[in-house]
């Protein structure tokens, strides 16, 4: 059997907790060339992400299902293994189940606080850049000034072409 280190360094897809972390002296006394890496199995060569006509291939939707399929476990099995971790500080006279419950509760609690005060901060910035854009209306609605061609809806396009021809003849 492969020791633990050399293991980890043969099989890098298998999780951490399995493998311990210790390096054995077998490992560091051997060669670099004895040491065998498995190539990957599959022999495709990467594709372009041009087609052969050119154009740029599309993401397929089933592709978009499986990433957040793949994050819905990642986070699930995370929440898991945290679970488990934070039952170890429970005392060993609770009971574990009700100490799986407690923990998932207490995780789920500070979760949902934390996302409230996310979601609470992102509208507070949101209403306050509202209210700042409509003073902002409301303080500058006053300006008979059409400065820079944007806003000014007041003048008739006569008596633009009039103060256009003034400016021209000012420069002439």
């Amino acid at each position: 059997m492969a020791s633990p280190a050399l293991s980890l360094l043969l099989h890098p897809h298998h999780h951490l907790h399995r493998h311990s972390f210790g390096v054995s002296t077998s490992l560091l006394l051997t060669s670099p060339a004895s040491i065998s890496v498995p190539r990957s199995r599959s022999r495709r060569t990467p594709t372009s992400p041009l087609t052969k006509k050119g154009t740029r291939r599309r993401a397929s939707p089933a592709v978009a299902q499986v990433d957040v399929l793949r994050v819905i476990s990642t986070a699930w099995r995370v929440g898991k293994e945290g679970i488990e971790a934070g039952i170890k500080f429970v005392p060993d006279s609770v009971p574990r189940p009700v100490a799986r419950v407690g923990v998932g509760g207490l995780a789920l609690m500070v979760t949902l606080f934390v996302l409230k005060s996310f979601i609470s901060t992102a509208f507070f910035v949101l209403a306050m850049m509202g209210f700042i854009y409509f003073v902002f209306l409301a303080v500058n609605k006053g300006d008979g000034s059409s400065g820079g061609g944007g806003g000014g809806g007041e003048q008739s396009t006569d008596d633009a072409l009039e103060e256009a021809r003034r400016i021209m003849e000012k420069y002439k």
